[in-house]
């Protein structure tokens, strides 16, 4: 027997209460998506089926919430918008401050999640801990497996070995963190804290934001946990990286200055890396001054002794200059952001095979928006000769982007 479809009178009711068309709910929905690597081409009639009682698939439902949501201000649930009879969509569990829940929360990242920006937004309590300002400069911990895992994240992509740490993840670093005390707890915490700030990366650099998020949101509240102010700061400032690059500006400078704020006696490395972001969210803001002296504030901070240091330890002359570059482009500067990605293209390490892609990219886009169009294509060629191998949908999709822009100029289309 047919079912009979039941009109989805709920639905209904927020689509009024957001003063959106049909088709800008599925303008929402697909955009919310691609935040997080899932290609959806839904337009109104979409909308008119679930409307008449239809159903978006399980893994599409928390993207339709989550578009809901932003546009509504608040949580929006399955059982609210009309989907409640599917079955439940299981979200990770966030703010992990113990094994169990970082099992679970590495458990659940095997399927697709939506990034919420309001869950970006800084906290100033630590779960069990007492608040920010009562944690303690603690003495830096090496870890080599994040090591490994940063070199490997910049010489393959963020597409190779994330399996394999989120299973180191969850099979030997979150054992270790059970009946753990002392100072030895501050370790394993720390270290569960860095390497989930590296499986964020992995995710992020495969367009899979809604992940990363979870991941970077796991090792704030790990590093809280542990009383490590210095790592408490790095996923403050990664979540704001995030933010940025995903258009949350506010979010992104709130969390910024979370990260300014939280590391004053941090090591100048660190504060370095928050200052940077901060004169990129400033600059975005429309404050010049403030960007400026945050750049200024970051280079005192950046590549002092950095050859065999820890990647959690030192601020890279390389990623610094593509700060700068980034915060002149915020202020409008294309021509003075210009010689800052050179200058982070030529320090970049021949290891670093994603970030000299990645800033060859970004340079490429500047020098086309300041009409340069032949050394654009050089780079274009570059870019096809030296980056193979990498498993990065971040380079991939920025590279078709930089082909379709060269479209315009003629010449016809390089591979790339």
């Amino acid at each position: 027997m047919a079912r009979t479809r039941i009109p989805n009178t709920r639905l209904r009711a927020l689509i009024e209460e957001t003063d959106w068309t049909q088709g800008g709910l599925a303008r929402a929905v697909n955009a919310v998506a691609a935040e997080s690597g899932l290609v959806l081409r839904y337009d109104r009639t979409t909308v008119a089926h679930w409307l008449t009682g239809s159903h978006p698939m399980p893994r599409v439902q928390p993207f339709a919430c989550e578009a809901l949501g932003r546009r509504c201000g608040r949580v929006v649930t399955a059982e609210e918008a009309g989907f409640a009879d599917q079955d439940p969509v299981i979200f990770p569990q966030l703010a992990p401050a113990d094994a169990n829940d970082l099992v679970g929360l590495l458990h659940e990242l095997s399927g697709r999640v939506p990034y919420r920006p309001a869950r970006t937004r800084p906290v100033s309590r630590a779960p069990g801990t007492g608040t920010v300002a009562r944690m303690v400069r603690t003495p830096y911990m090496r870890s080599p497996a994040s090591l490994f895992f940063t070199q490997t994240l910049q010489a393959r992509g963020g597409g190779f070995a994330r399996g394999t740490l989120r299973t180191y993840l969850t099979e030997a670093v979150a054992g270790q963190l059970r009946g753990v005390r002392g100072e030895l707890r501050r370790e394993r915490y720390a270290e569960a804290s860095q390497l989930a700030l590296v499986l964020g990366r992995m995710y992020a650099d495969d367009l899979r934001n809604g992940e990363a998020q979870h991941c970077y949101l796991a090792a704030r509240e790990l590093a809280l946990t542990a009383g490590n102010r210095e790592l408490t700061v790095i996923a403050l400032r990664t979540l704001s990286v995030q933010a940025y690059g995903l258009g949350q500006l506010r979010i992104a400078d709130e969390v910024a200055r979370a990260a300014v704020r939280i590391a004053h006696d941090t090591p100048r490395a660190v504060r370095a890396f928050a200052q940077a972001q901060l004169a990129v969210t400033a600059a975005s803001r429309g404050e010049r001054g403030d960007a400026l002296r945050a750049l200024s504030e970051a280079e005192a901070g950046v590549g002092l002794d950095e050859a065999g240091r820890h990647p959690f330890e030192t601020y890279a002359r390389a990623d610094f200059e593509f700060q700068r570059g980034e915060a002149l482009l915020a202020l409008c500067e294309p021509a003075e952001a210009l010689p800052a990605f050179e200058h982070a293209l030529a320090a970049r390490a021949l290891a670093d095979r994603r970030g000299t892609a990645l800033t060859r990219l970004r340079l490429a886009d500047v020098l086309l928006r300041l009409g340069r169009v032949d050394e654009t294509r050089s780079l274009e060629r570059e870019l096809s000769e030296d980056g193979d191998g990498l498993r990065s949908a971040a380079v991939t999709r920025r590279k078709q982007d930089l082909g379709r822009s060269l479209l315009r100029f003629g010449g016809g289309r390089r591979a790339v």
